[in-house]
């Protein structure tokens, strides 16, 4: 099962795989036993634990501070660990910063960014 999530906080436990869309950011505090998908124009900070893999997409942000049992990997989206990732750390075309205190048991695979990222800049008023 899949679940799509447009913002606040998800302080629950969800099965499957959850899709993180929409303007307003989210903090995930609770437990998802399935892959996070952090979509286009979305921001997540990930407190609590993912049981799969974490995908920042195009213009998403994932800021990792809890634990991740799998891989974690920007698509063009932007990508922070300050937590644990079990699995690999991976920049596909995307940012990434990992933090010195940080844990990855995996591998680090592409460029890293030597400094946290700055904040998305705000769309433009039309």
């Amino acid at each position: 099962m899949v679940r799509i999530f447009r913002g606040g906080v998800l302080d629950e436990r969800f099965e499957g795989s959850v899709v993180v869309i929409g303007p307003r950011s989210t903090q995930m505090t609770g437990l998802v036993r399935g892959d996070l998908f952090v979509r286009d124009s979305s921001a997540c900070e990930v407190v609590g634990m993912v049981s799969g893999n974490v995908l920042a997409e195009r213009t998403g942000r994932a800021v990792l501070k809890g634990l991740v049992t799998k891989s974690a990997k920007a698509t063009g989206g932007d990508l922070e660990v300050y937590g644990m990732v079990l699995g690999d750390v991976v920049n596909e075309g995307g940012r990434v910063y990992v933090d010195k205190g940080a844990l990855v048991r995996g591998r680090v695979v592409g460029e890293v960014s030597p400094a946290p990222l700055p904040p998305p800049t705000a769309a433009p008023s039309a």
